[in-house]
C-alpha cells in the first residue's frame, strides 16, 4: 500500500496508470465524444451570452449537455451502468471504476465545491449507494480566458493530489476566429452638375492667353 508524507495510505483497490489505460482503452473514444459535445452545444447556443451568464451556469450547462450525451452514447453497453447517485452522475466500468464528469483545474484536480461526498471521491473512500472501484473524473481544461477548451482528460486524484492523468483521444478544438468585417467601398467622389464641352473649354483657356488691352 503507497504511503504519502502526511501519513495517509492510498487503498489497494485504486488503479495504476497502466492498468487504468487498459481499462478505459475501449471507452476513451465515448469519453471524448462527451465531453466535446458539451463544449460544441456550449459554443453555438450559449457563447454569445458569455456577458451575462457566469461561470457556474457555464459549467452547469456544459454537465448537462455532458451527461444527455453519455445518457446516449453509453446506453445498454455490456459491462458498463450510467445512473445517478445522490445528485451525481456515475459511469460505472465494470466493478473496478467510476466515473463523473467535472471541469477540471490546470493542475489536474477537478473543480468542486467542498461536500462531504466530494471529499470521500477524492479520498477514494467508499460512498454509500455508490459501488467500489477507483474514483476518476472524467473533464475538460480552459485557458486564462475561460474561453477556449485546451484539454480534455481523465485524472485520478488522493488527498489532494493528482496521481495520474489520461489524454483523451481527439484533439481540444481550436480557438473560434472571428472574420473580420468587411470594409464598407470608399464613396466616389461627386460628379460635377454641369461639365463643359471640349470645345466650350478651350475657347475659354485661349481667352484667358490673350493679352489684355492697356486702357481697357
Amino acid at each position: 500500500m503507497t504511503s504519502f508524507p502526511d501519513g495517509s495510505k492510498l487503498p489497494k483497490h485504486v488503479l495504476t496508470l497502466k492498468e487504468a489505460e487498459a481499462r478505459l482503452k475501449i471507452y476513451k473514444l465515448l469519453l471524448d465524444e462527451c465531453i466535446q459535445h458539451g463544449w460544441d452545444a456550449w459554443s453555438r447556443d450559449y457563447l454569445h451570452k458569455h456577458h451575462i451568464l457566469r461561470p457556474r451556469s457555464r459549467a452547469t450547462i456544459i454537465f448537462d449537455e455532458i451527461v444527455y450525451r453519455a445518457s446516449e452514447l453509453f446506453h445498454g453497453l455490456p459491462d458498463v451502468i450510467f445512473k445517478p447517485v445522490r445528485g451525481s452522475f456515475l459511469l460505472y466500468i465494470g466493478d473496478d471504476l467510476v466515473i463523473r464528469f467535472k471541469k477540471i483545474k490546470k493542475n489536474g484536480r477537478c473543480s468542486s465545491i467542498s461536500t462531504r461526498q466530494q471529499s470521500l471521491f477524492q479520498m477514494q473512500i467508499e460512498i454509500p449507494g455508490m459501488e467500489k472501484g477507483t474514483m476518476l473524473q472524467a473533464g475538460y481544461v480552459l485557458d486564462e480566458l475561460q474561453r477556449h477548451l485546451v484539454r480534455k482528460l481523465v485524472t485520478c486524484e488522493f488527498d489532494k493530489q493528482v496521481l495520474w492523468t489520461i489524454e483523451l483521444m481527439r484533439e481540444a478544438s481550436a480557438p473560434i476566429s472571428e472574420i473580420p468585417p468587411v470594409p464598407s467601398p470608399l464613396p466616389e467622389p461627386a460628379k460635377q452638375r454641369f461639365e463643359p464641352k471640349p470645345e466650350a473649354a478651350a475657347e475659354a483657356d485661349n481667352e484667358k492667353k490673350k493679352p489684355k488691352r492697356q486702357g481697357a
